[in-house]
Parts: structure tokens; sequence; C-alpha cells
């Protein structure tokens, strides 16, 4: 096997499969409000969820010029292994020294079983990532929409955590959702939406016969719930990078990303996030 090929294997995702797994795992060990990483491999497999795959290439080139040899790269809070493979992609041919922080036990148990099966090493830290006090630092950490699972009041103690555990000259990689909107005759109505939307794509999808079960169901309209309170929640573009810089983190670049709008009968959902990066 070339060397090329073995990279490629080792970061490939076969969502499908995982969202099995997910499913499984999900049930005995998330406690997630909305069952997120129970459903989130479901949304992904059928197309409904999944901006990491159009982000990669932008993140490439932000990520790109600070790749080196031994970095340490934390993952601070993730849904899957989806951000691992991204990450892995953007280094190869090096491996970076990754760790996944998160409080749910079901994220890390499910990246566990990834690196495992993919024969790459990557730590679980069982960690709320508002208690990092700098007793480990790592060269780039990364957080994927890991801020809109946090009240925008919590920010700053969220960036002045990672900014404790960021080595000097790091780097850290900050997407987040910066508004969500309703286009349409159901503009209030932003869950609703996303619930309609979702569950088409799951049922027109690889696990349609997973999903056309009353329990998924039922946590399907729970975790769209969730997600429309979130979204009514959300900061602006300047209260994320305020935040940041009051942390001591220097704004290096800001950076709109495209997201696809989904679109359901009579109504849109309309998004937008920014990647943020940052350094001390």
């Amino acid at each position: 096997m070339s060397t090329e090929t073995l990279h490629h294997d080792r970061w490939s995702e076969d969502l499908p499969a995982q969202a099995l797994r997910a499913l499984a795992v999900g049930r005995s060990l998330c406690a997630c409000d909305g069952h997120y990483h129970t459903l989130w491999g479901s949304l992904r497999a059928s197309g409904a969820s999944n901006s990491l795959k159009s982000e990669e290439p932008l993140l490439a080139s932000l990520i790109g010029p600070h790749v080196r040899d031994g970095a340490r790269v934390m993952i601070g809070g993730a849904a899957d292994s989806g951000v691992a493979c991204a990450i892995g992609r953007i280094y190869a041919p090096l491996v970076p020294e990754l760790t996944l922080v998160d409080r749910c036990g079901a994220s890390l148990e499910l990246m566990r079983q990834f690196a495992a099966r993919r024969d790459f090493v990557c730590r679980t830290l069982n960690l709320n990532l508002l208690e990092l006090d700098g007793g480990e630092q790592w060269d780039q950490i990364v957080l994927h929409y890991t801020p809109d699972f946090l009240d925008p009041q919590r920010h700053g103690q969220l960036f002045q955590s990672v900014a404790a555990a960021l080595t000097p000259g790091g780097i850290v990689v900050c997407a987040a959702m910066t508004a969500t909107g309703v286009v349409g005759d159901r503009e209030h109505d932003v869950g609703g939406v996303y619930y309609d939307y979702t569950l088409k794509k799951v049922m027109d999808g690889p696990m349609a016969d997973v999903a056309s079960s009353p329990d998924f169901l039922t946590m399907l309209r729970a975790y769209s719930t969730r997600w429309g309170q979130r979204r009514g929640n959300l900061p602006s573009q300047d209260q994320l990078t305020h935040s940041m810089r009051a942390a001591g983190l220097a704004i290096l670049s800001v950076n709109d990303t495209p997201r696809k709008h989904r679109v359901i009968g009579g109504a849109t959902l309309v998004d937008a996030c920014t990647i943020i990066i940052a350094g001390k």
C-alpha cells in the first residue's frame, strides 16, 4: 500500500456505518440536550448537516501555513470524527498529535473507536473546556462550532480558558455560527423548518429504515427544538472577535464561509458563519 493510499484510508469516513455506531453509543453515553451525539452521524450520512465538506478547502488554506511536524492539536468538542479527519488530511503526510477534549462520553468513545479502526492516536480527555487552566498546552486549538453550544455571555470564559491552553505562537481556529433566519412563510419557526428539512433528507437517504422508528423521530424532534433555541441566541461576528481579544488573543484573520440554503416547502433556512484565526 502506498503512503498516499494509507493516508487517504486513514482519514476517510464511512458515514452510514458511523451513523449506526453513533446511534448505539449515543443511546448509552450521550447526555447532551437534544441527543446531539446520538443523531449527528445520521444527519451527516443523509447530507442534512455536512458543512465541513464545503469548508475544508478554506480550513486547509488557513491551517496550512501553521502545519509542522510534531504539532500538538486539540479539538475542543466534537460531534464525531469529521474534524479529526479534516485535520489529518490537511496535515498529511505528517500526522499531528491529536487530543479531543469533550464533556460528553459518547463523543470520546466514538473517537476512540474510530482512531482504533484507522490506526492513529487521539487522546481523549473528559473535560469541560471552560475549566482549562493552562496546565497543558497545544500548538493549535480547533473549535468547530463549539461556541454555538454556549450562551454568548460565557464566550469570554471559553476564550480565556482556550488562551491559557495555547502555546506561545500557536493558533486558535474558531468556526462559529453568527446568524440563522428563515425566509418564506414560516419565518418564526426555525426549529420546525429544520425538523421538516432534516426529516425529509434522512428519509430519502441511507438511514431511512432506522429513521422511520418512533424513537428516532422523538429524538429528532427534540434535537430540532434545541437546534432552533441555540440559533435564536447567536453572537455577532463583532461580539466573537471582541470576546477573543478580551481574552488576550490576537485576531489574525476573519473569514466568512458560505453555507448552502436549506429549502423545505415554502421556507428557506439561511445561515451565516465565520472562521476566525487567532494567535497568542
